[in-house]
C-alpha cells in the first residue's frame, strides 16, 4: 500500500486491488443484446443476433481468462458466455426463424 498526501487528503493506492474487467462486462451486454434481438422473426433475428452472440462467446472466454490477473469480472464473463452459448443453442430449435 502506498500513501500519498494530496491537498490535505490522504490517498491510499493499493496495487493489489481488483481492477475492472471491461471485456467481461462487454460479454454480458452482448449476450443480452444477442438474445433480445434473436426474438425478431423470419431469419432477421438469426442474422442480426449472430454477431453479438459470437462476440459474447469470444469475450466471455477472454473475460474468464483475465479474471485471474484482474481478480474481478468472473460473474459477468460467465453470464455473457452462458447467454451466448444459450442463444446459439436456441438457433437449432428455430429461435429467430419463425414464430
Amino acid at each position: 500500500m502506498i500513501q500519498e498526501e494530496t491537498r490535505g487528503a490522504t490517498v491510499v493506492l493499493d496495487p493489489d486491488a481488483p481492477r475492472p474487467n471491461g471485456i467481461a462486462v462487454a460479454s454480458l451486454v452482448l449476450g443480452l443484446v444477442g438474445i433480445a434481438v434473436g426474438i425478431i422473426p423470419l431469419f432477421v433475428g438469426l442474422v442480426l443476433s449472430f454477431v453479438p452472440t459470437a462476440l459474447a462467446i469470444l469475450f466471455g472466454l477472454i473475460g474468464l481468462a483475465r479474471t485471474s490477473t484482474r481478480r474481478s469480472g468472473f460473474v459477468p464473463a460467465l453470464l455473457g458466455l452462458l447467454l451466448g452459448v444459450g442463444t446459439a443453442a436456441l438457433w437449432t430449435t428455430g429461435y429467430g426463424i419463425a414464430w
